[in-house]
């Protein structure tokens, strides 16, 4: 988000714009603005609870794992590859 190129945002309302309306969860949303920028205090007229922290912290946990599994499976196709690429030429 072009919002973020300012780093001292910590009131932010982007209500009944196409951000907050297309947005599944005002909650997902408030976690991924807070992982981006962990400095907001108000997000929506809504004042940043520990709660909404919490959501943050375990939704990017949660992101990270699924990056991690992603990236060994890569990794495991690309071994397997190799190791019958190597099988193949001798």
């Amino acid at each position: 988000m072009k919002l973020f190129i300012y780093p001292a945002l910590t009131d932010i309302n982007v209500l009944s714009c196409p951000v907050e309306r297309n947005a599944s969860s005002l909650n997902l949303l408030i976690a991924e603005v807070l992982i981006v920028n962990p400095k907001v205090t108000r997000f929506c007229k809504v004042e940043i609870q520990d709660s909404n922290k919490f959501e943050a912290v375990y939704l990017a946990k949660f992101r990270w794992e699924r990056s991690e599994e992603e990236r060994i499976r890569k990794e495991e196709e690309e071994r397997r590859k190799a190791e019958a690429e190597g099988g193949e030429e001798n």
